[in-house]
């Protein structure tokens, strides 16, 4: 509907004449209610008719009954014939009883009232489809709506006409009132913009109630001058009595008839319907006067729908005792009206704005309504005009923004929107914290009475600034997954980094949620304000910002742009505050109030909130029983909530840390403290995978920052203890001579003593925790045993330890034993008392029978396996109890033999041999074959053999053999077929990553070009060293935003990664173009990345292929051809310019 005002406001008005509605193709609804107004408004005039023909007849009986009384008197005498007597007597009769009858048949019908509630439901009928052609226009629910109202009236009129309702069907033109030759005849089927309606319905209304005004103005004085007139000749009759014996009888007469006008007058309520009318007239003067006193750029939708709902308002009003009972008594009260009310209480919808845009566009036209392919082309370039003038402002607000924060120079120019977004750049801005906006939605009214478009304020304002500062707006209404959405509210509310609330007006909902935020959390709060003179005394002191808003209730274009640079401000500040900064209120007040953590404010029955991260926690799950760690790390990457990332990040480094794949897991735990700086979570894993990987110093300090802040952190101080422990068992672990490893051992005491004090701390601070308690006496047993051995008895620190033991192996034995009752499946529980026994116990049938307690709850686990053999180990190579020790070792590598199904002897020989140093893995992306059409060319089937070649190439100078294992990012008809021929006539094993299933990418990317392409896929697929892998089955669905061979490179890249960056080899088949969109692009984005990370690339460069080259070649033979043959002299002058114009211009793009 509101696509075909863009077509009818550029119509002249010659050609809507010429046109005939169409009822039944538009809505049937709207030709049915035309109907029902039709035969409401017949009826109404038929029965009106009625009542004014039987009124009139019931004053003219009376006036003739006076009449005939005084000429019964005065014919009686004048002519005394018997019939005249007998005819006057029985007129005289007569006529009161007829004009009784007449009057008591009026009022038993009450034709008047009848007349009125018909004529009020027509009127009714008729704002109901004005409405529904305007305001509710493009609304899918507006054919029941109309439906509703149609059957709602119907009833109410039925019920005041008292039941006897019969109305004669109407079989007349639809709409009744439609002229096709006149202008401001109204076809009544299509949808109005404003210069329409206001022709049509308002413009009609005012011209009708102006003719109706005059000529009921014309009978009121004509009636008054008569009434006058007949009262004046009754006081002269009755003054002139004395002279005439009968004048006094035609007093009477003229009395009667000057009371009789009067009575038509009061019956006709001429003086009531003047002033109604009267008003209406001015009513509407007013309201056309101020439509067309607004410039084009403020007739807005908004406004429009104003002058709707104002005109219909006043045109109801002299209605308004039987449409306001029609409307109270209605059989679904208020229901057909929701709609309605909703439409005028929310933002125009964009295609209206846009229609109103074009239809002003039109108008103020010189040359008067232009075609419809001028109009559109201009509305387009307005809008395309308005578009970048509102980039552009935004862009300059950013660079200020960035300005101030360090991250441009002065005069460094920012990156324009027309310009190539890095995947980088899309990836950091899906993984942006999340801004909750806590406002009123849709129109509502202000303190002065002013209606305030919250909508408008969200779209226009805070969701841009909040983007500029780089957060991710959401607002409730905006939840699209399914769920309890005020729970999710609630979630997002207590979780999001940052809330920003909008305090314009009282709104319970929003001071609600308000509350709920500061009374939960202690920071990351801004509140606005449009204006308003003073804040509820509970926020009195809080500081708000301001901004401005326009008549319309909308942001004040004038000062937009400010307001959006100041909020951007002040969210970004008060998000990069300091992390003790307090911006609530209530944590203001009362001082000792401690905030929950994030992860206590968790709720499961924000199903909708947490989906994703269920979802994603399924298929981590998943990869990491397949070791597919590249998958983990990708699919980490993909959540874009902040706050579901965080908890994502930190199984992700667990499933990492299980995989020993400590580098990658220190980068998630880097990730993860970008988001939430104070996750002591993720800065003690980071430290724990830095000292894995041999970075101690860097590990030590990380640890001891963190005691600093929290000295009581037993996890801090048990990571700290551990990298004391292998610091010293560094020192002698090597050593192949036993008694020179005991002694070395002993001698480096001081490291063991460090660990045992480190262990010991945090067993005090908190002595729930078992693991540095249980370290503490282990290590503690092993320091008195060397020193037993050596015969040391005077070492002061051994000495200390010595007095400690005997409370320790009590206390731990006591803790482990309680937790065990708690919990019996618990393995670091249940194998730290097999430890335990492993030192203490005085027969090893109980270090057996302890181990095998503990196995009952190992899950499989291998890396808890290894973990546990691996303390047994430093036991073992130190002569600790030895007996104890390798029964302990036995049962776990029994059972660790079981699971990885290899015996413990060949995984020794195994260990023994060391693996293979030069096993490579190349990674491969590149362009496709051309179609026989394509135009330029990127990579035509004429390259195809030099390409193998080169690739071939490649793979010989970086050695590739059968040691190596080959990913690509498909199998597409060109490069990748290619490169995977090649590397499996090297014996090669080769992963396949598919973005589709394999159907779909048959179809897509290998037949496109012809059926050999497609045998050649199928003897690939059929090889045993070729695995296939879809994206679909292992990832999951693609996500918003998301590009579905960007994610798939991104997949093959992390699946090469993960092997070891500096085994990684890859290599690009690619023109180096990477035009917006383009696969190119991806290419290069993937180039970019594997360069940043350290890997090796070599990037094939199609454009210096010698097909291109040799093109080059006759080109330039042939320019030189065309400039030496040339006759102007200029000409000549002008070739070597020109040549190294087009060499430069080649070498730019290298095409064909």
């Amino acid at each position: 509907m509101i696509e075909a005002n863009l077509r009818k406001c550029s119509e002249s008005e010659a050609g809507m004449m010429d046109k005939k509605p169409e009822p039944f193709s538009e809505s049937m609804v709207l030709y049915t209610a035309w109907q029902r107004y039709a035969e409401l408004d017949r009826a109404a005039d038929h029965t009106g008719d009625q009542h004014k023909r039987l009124s009139a007849a019931v004053i003219v009986l009376g006036v003739a009954t006076v009449f005939m009384a005084i000429a019964n008197n005065s014919f009686m005498t004048l002519i005394p014939t018997l019939w005249v007597i007998v005819s006057l007597r029985t007129l005289l009769t007569l006529l009161p009883l007829a004009g009784a009858a007449l009057l008591a048949f009026t009022s038993k019908f009450q034709f008047g009232e009848r007349s009125q509630a018909m004529r009020s439901g027509a009127e009714e009928i008729r704002r109901a489809i004005y409405f529904y052609r305007t305001a509710l226009q493009g609304n899918k629910d507006r054919d029941t709506w109309l439906s509703d109202r149609l059957a709602s009236i119907q009833r109410k009129v039925y019920e005041q006409v008292g039941g006897d309702l019969v109305i004669e069907p109407y079989e007349g033109p639809i709409p009744a009132s439609y002229r096709k030759l006149d202008p401001a005849s109204d076809p009544g089927f299509n949808d109005l913009l404003a210069n329409d309606y206001l022709r049509y319905r308002l413009q009609n209304q005012l011209d009708w109630h102006t003719q109706k005004l005059e000529r009921f103005q014309a009978q009121r004085n004509g009636f008054q001058v008569a009434v006058y007139a007949f009262s004046v000749l009754g006081s002269i009759l009755a003054g002139l009595a004395w002279l005439y014996a009968t004048l006094p009888a035609w007093v009477a007469v003229a009395s009667s008839i000057a009371a009789a006008l009067t009575a038509w007058m009061e019956l006709r309520r001429m003086e009531s319907v003047v002033q109604v009318n009267s008003r209406v007239c001015l009513e509407l003067g007013i309201l056309r006067d101020r439509w067309l006193s607004l410039s084009g750029q403020r007739r807005t939708g908004d406004q429009f729908f104003k002058l709707v709902s104002s005109t219909e308002q006043v045109l109801w009003s002299h209605h308004n005792k039987y449409i306001s009972n029609a409307e109270s008594n209605s059989d679904a009260p208020g229901a057909e009206r929701d709609l309605l009310a909703l439409a005028l209480s929310q933002p125009v919808p964009d295609a209206l704005e846009e229609a109103l845009k074009l239809e002003n566009l039109a108008e103020g036209s010189p040359s008067g309504p232009p075609d419809l392919k001028d109009s559109a082309q201009s509305a387009e370039k307005q809008a395309e005009a308005d578009a970048q003038n509102k980039e552009a402002k935004l862009e300059a607000v950013k660079a200020d923004l960035e300005k101030e924060e360090g991250q441009t120079q002065p005069g460094e120019a920012s990156n324009g929107a027309s310009e190539r977004i890095s995947a980088r750049e899309r990836r950091e801005r899906r993984a942006r914290p999340h801004a909750f906006v806590v406002m009123p939605f849709g129109r509502k009214p202000g303190k002065d009475g002013q209606w305030i478009d919250f909508n408008a304020i969200y779209k226009d304002l805070i969701k841009p600034a909040l983007e500029l500062a780089g957060f991710e707006a959401f607002r409730a209404d905006e939840a699209t997954a399914s769920g309890d959405i005020l729970t999710d509210m609630f979630q997002e509310l207590l979780l999001a980094d940052l809330v920003i609330a909008d305090m314009s007006i009282d709104n319970a909902n929003v001071f609600y949620e308000l509350g709920i935020r500061h009374a939960f959390r202690k920071r990351g709060i801004v509140h606005i304000q449009s204006g308003r003179a003073y804040m509820p005394f509970d926020v009195f002191n809080v500081r708000t910002l301001p901004y401005s808003l326009d008549s319309s209730g909308k942001p004040d274009p004038e000062q937009l742009y400010k307001d959006i640079a100041a909020i951007a401000r002040m969210c970004r500040d008060t998000y990069k505050s300091d992390q003790d900064a307090v911006h609530s209120p209530v944590f203001n007040l009362l001082t000792g109030l401690d905030e929950p953590e994030r992860k206590h404010l968790r709720t499961p029955l924000a199903t909708g909130f947490w989906r994703e991260y269920i979802e994603w926690q399924a298929r981590l799950e998943v990869a990491q029983r397949q070791k597919r760690i590249g998958d983990i790390l990708l699919l980490t990457e993909e959540i874009s909530n902040p706050l579901i990332k965080e908890e994502a990040i930190a199984e992700a480094g667990k499933a990492l840390r299980s995989l020993n794949q400590h580098a990658l897991a220190i980068q998630q735990y880097k990730a993860g403290q970008a988001i939430n700086p104070r996750n002591d979570d993720f800065r003690r894993e980071e430290a724990f995978h830095l000292n894995r990987l041999g970075r101690r110093d860097e590990a030590i300090v990380k640890l001891e920052k963190i005691l600093a802040e929290n000295p009581s952190d037993s996890e801090a101080i048990t990571y700290l203890g551990r990298i004391y422990r292998e610091m010293w068992s560094e020192s002698w672990q090597d050593i192949k001579d036993e008694k020179k490893r005991i002694q070395a051992a002993y001698k480096s005491s001081h490291w063991l003593v460090k660990t045992i004090q480190t262990y010991m701390k945090g067993y005090q601070f908190d002595q729930d925790d078992t693991y540095p308690g249980i370290n503490a006496l282990t290590w503690s047993l092993i320091l008195d045993d060397l020193a037993r051995k050596f015969k040391e008895r005077k070492n002061p620190d051994v000495n200390a330890v010595r007095a400690l033991l005997p409370k320790l192996r009590g206390a731990v034995q006591f803790a482990l034993e309680s937790k065990i009752d708690e919990n019996t499946s618990d393995y670091w529980t249940l194998v730290s008392l097999a430890e335990l026994y492993v030192t203490t116990a005085r027969d090893t049938k109980a270090v057996q029978r302890a181990y095998r307690t503990a196995l009952t709850a190992s899950k499989k686990n291998v890396f808890n396996l290894k973990s546990s053999i691996g303390q047994l180990k430093v036991m073992e190579d130190l002569n600790f109890r030895p007996d104890f020790v390798n029964a302990g070792r036995t049962v776990l590598q029994e059972e660790l033999d079981r699971i990885t199904g290899v015996p413990s002897a060949v995984a020794q020989a195994q260990q023994d041999v060391p693996p293979p140093t030069d096993e490579l893995v190349f990674l491969f992306a590149g362009h496709m074959l051309d179609k026989p059409d394509t135009n330029p060319a990127v990579f035509p089937a004429a390259m195809e053999s030099e390409a193998c070649a080169k690739l071939s190439a490649a793979l010989d100078e970086w050695q590739a053999d059968a040691n190596d294992l080959a990913i690509t990012v498909g199998a597409a008809a060109g490069g990748d077929i290619l490169f995977i021929e090649q590397c499996l006539s090297r014996g090669m094993k080769v992963e396949i990553l598919l973005p589709y299933d394999e159907p779909t990418y048959l179809q897509k990317l290998v037949s496109r070009i012809d059926d050999d392409w497609t045998n050649r896929y199928y003897n690939i697929r059929n090889n045993e060293r070729v695995t296939i892998r879809m994206q679909p089955e292992y990832l999951g669905p693609l996500k918003a935003g998301q590009n579905i061979y960007e994610r798939n490179n991104r997949w093959a890249m992390f699946s090469a990664l993960v092997r070891g960056i500096d085994k990684v080899r890859f290599l690009a088949l690619w023109d180096g173009m990477a035009e917006p969109n383009s696969y190119g692009a991806i290419i290069a984005d993937m180039v970019e990345d594997v360069r940043g990370l350290g890997a090796r690339v070599r990037h094939v460069d199609t454009t210096k292929f010698e097909h291109f080259q040799g093109a080059r070649q006759r080109v330039m033979a042939g320019l030189d051809a065309i400039a030496l043959t040339a006759e102007s002299q200029p000409t000549r002058k002008r070739r070597p310019r020109i040549q190294e114009e087009i060499k430069a211009a080649m070498k730019k793009d290298g095409k064909e």
